[in-house]
């Protein structure tokens, strides 16, 4: 089975994403049913010919639709026990 240009479904974040919307936005139109959506498991995912469809989006044109995934920002090393010293010898630094 040969892969296809793009995914079958999104998850619900991506969708929102692909939307323009908010993350809780996106799953209040799910649980409405203004975005179709599958649960598989626990998972909920929208199906992305079913979202199309639903916008009038022609397959053509849904095919040249990207979702970009980004990697995971990276996080400073902090301290776990709870210390704050970073804090107390960075009094600038807001996060």
């Amino acid at each position: 089975m040969e892969p296809t240009p793009h995914p079958l479904t999104l998850t619900v974040e991506q969708a929102a994403k692909v939307l323009g919307i908010g993350r809780s936005t996106a799953y209040e139109l799910v649980h409405t049913g203004a975005i179709p959506s599958l649960r598989l498991g626990r998972r909920i995912v929208v199906p992305t010919a079913t979202l199309a469809a639903s916008l009038g989006v022609l397959p053509c044109e849904a095919e040249t639709v990207q979702v970009v995934q980004r990697p995971p920002a990276a996080t400073p090393n902090r301290p776990t026990s709870g210390s704050h010293r970073d804090d107390r010898e960075n009094p600038g630094r807001l996060f």
